[in-house]
């Protein structure tokens, strides 16, 4: 246990504290359902993602997830960790996941708290900003493979496709 442990043995719910100011300054509904969680959603151009964030004590971290919900059939879920792995190449913060038990595309990120009371406010933006692009841009990289029988990389090529200019 850490000295700040020690001093502090609220800490968790102080996070969390910021964590609930971010996400209602960034226009998320959330709402604590459990010690140490919140759930959340926001509204994107493919309709509500719902996520949540974890404490975790040890080691001390704040544990972000993002679902969006597939249902994709077995003999896709090889094409889906190729899919992963192409999207993983591409993000700067976080990284996407692939439950196979429960249909959905999981976006994770984990935030150190070792020895701090609380995130920076900017942290969390940051998560959330990572997370909502993730899924904007991706999620249709995930339905070219699973419903439209595209490959990771045709998929991936086609989401990534920006215009210059305009015509």
């Amino acid at each position: 246990m850490s000295a700040l442990e020690s001093l502090t043995p609220d800490f968790p719910d102080r996070a969390l504290d910021v964590v609930e100011q971010t996400l209602l300054a960034a226009d998320w509904a959330c709402e604590r359902s459990d010690e140490n969680v919140i759930h959340c959603a926001s509204q994107t151009k493919w309709g509500e993602f719902g996520g949540m964030f974890v404490w975790r004590g040890e080691p001390a971290s704040l544990n972000f997830s993002l679902t969006l919900d597939l249902r994709a059939p077995a003999a896709k879920h090889h094409a889906i960790s190729d899919l992963l792995r192409r999207i993983n190449e591409r993000l700067w913060l976080g990284h996407f996941d692939y439950w196979n038990d429960e249909g959905v595309a999981v976006f994770r990120h984990a935030i150190p708290m070792l020895d701090r009371i609380a995130p920076d406010p900017g942290e969390i933006a940051a998560v959330l900003a990572a997370a909502l692009d993730a899924a904007d841009q991706f999620l249709p990289a995930f339905n070219f493979v699973v419903w439209a029988g595209k490959s990771a990389e045709e998929a991936v090529a086609a989401v990534i496709f920006e215009t210059a200019g305009e015509a």
